[in-house]
């Protein structure tokens, strides 16, 4: 497979809104409670174990520093923090087993490609939505709420080549 970058919330990001209990660039009020579903975690790209962790919800431009118009929207993190996914791992295994929307975007912003992704095939439709030079990167979103789950990039070879 085309080598990946997963991208996921800054660590700054979620520090800050851990301490202010508001969605940064916006101000909206940063919700807790007890997890009633999965997630993911937008930092760590853990599930939530439900029932037994908190998990803070709060307000994201999912197009922050990618592409001009914002597109705000809930997304979800452990309330006691995490250790944030290493961006060079690949896909996050524990996350195959959930159905996902993979939109595929150009370089403004404009949807090029929409796939669905079930069953472990993930890397696959990846490899497939990169195949085509015009997808700069995509965005993956949790199939059945809709939500921003993390955006993918290709990532670039020591020479400045994409891999």
């Amino acid at each position: 497979m085309t080598e990946i970058r997963v991208i996921r919330l800054p660590t700054e990001t979620v520090e800050r809104v851990l301490w202010t209990k508001r969605s940064p660039g916006y101000g909206h009020p940063a919700y807790t409670e007890l997890a009633s579903g999965y997630g993911p975690c937008r930092h760590g790209l853990q599930t939530f174990r439900v029932g037994e962790e908190l998990r803070t919800l709060f307000t994201c431009n999912a197009f922050y520093m990618v592409a001009p118009v914002p597109a705000p929207g809930p997304v979800f993190i452990h309330t006691e923090g995490c250790e944030r996914y290493n961006e060079t791992a690949g896909y996050p295994r524990q996350l195959l087993e959930y159905p996902v929307v993979m939109d595929g975007y150009d370089l403004e912003q404009r949807l090029v490609t929409q796939r669905t992704a079930a069953g472990g095939n993930h890397e696959m439709v990846l490899r497939e939505i990169f195949a085509d030079a015009a997808v700069q990167y995509v965005f993956v979103r949790d199939h059945e709420a809709g939500c921003f789950d993390f955006r993918v990039e290709r990532m670039e070879a020591a020479d400045g080549t994409e891999g």
